[in-house]
């Protein structure tokens, strides 16, 4: 009975090992396949829907998000967390123009990776698609896929102010429910 149960527990760990290998083995082959050539794309500003469809390696959209994400964060775009140092900048009761102007002074004073945004998606994203799908109507389809196509951790996470989160940031803050709070980090 000892040496069965010796066997059992022997058995389980080489299929823990077996499945730890061949996962480190298949994201091997998705990087040499079309990492390199996702973290490319998205630096260009491709969605990752725009991403899939550029690939010539059949690549699942997971793996695709997975790489996107990874390189977001990797690369000080996507924060989980905000630095000690960060400091939320007032917006209360700002117009579009107003607004507009004020984070664009905040970037050419402090550039774009001292400036940040909150993105509460996650937090919604898998508790209610009709309300995100509300929260995203005042933007552009492209827009959309890009905040779409990155798989939010269930919390509020923090992405730098470049332009493209310029625009997005400024519809949602104005334009929908949104709870949009901008950060100068630094």
């Amino acid at each position: 009975m000892e040496d069965e149960g010796r066997r059992s527990s022997a058995g389980k760990q080489g299929e823990e090992t077996s499945k730890y290998f061949q996962e480190a083995l298949a994201d091997f082959m998705h990087d040499a396949a079309s990492g390199d050539a996702i973290r490319h794309l998205c630096d260009l500003g491709y969605t990752t829907d725009a991403i899939m469809r550029q690939l010539t390696f059949p690549t699942p959209r997971e793996r695709v998000e997975k790489t996107v994400y990874r390189h977001l964060t990797e690369r000080g775009i996507l924060l989980e967390t905000l630095p000690e140092n960060a400091r939320e900048i007032s917006t209360e009761g700002l117009q579009e123009k107003e607004l507009w102007v004020l984070l664009q002074k905040q970037i050419a004073r402090n550039g774009e990776e001292h400036l940040y945004v909150s993105c509460p998606f996650g937090t919604i994203r898998r508790d209610r698609e009709a309300r995100l799908q509300k929260m995203f109507a005042p933007l552009t389809g492209r827009e959309r896929e890009y905040l779409t196509g990155i798989p939010w951790k269930p919390a509020v996470m923090y992405h730098r102010l470049n332009s493209r989160m310029l625009e997005i940031s400024v519809s949602l803050a104005l334009y929908s429910d949104a709870d949009i709070r901008f950060y100068l980090c630094g």
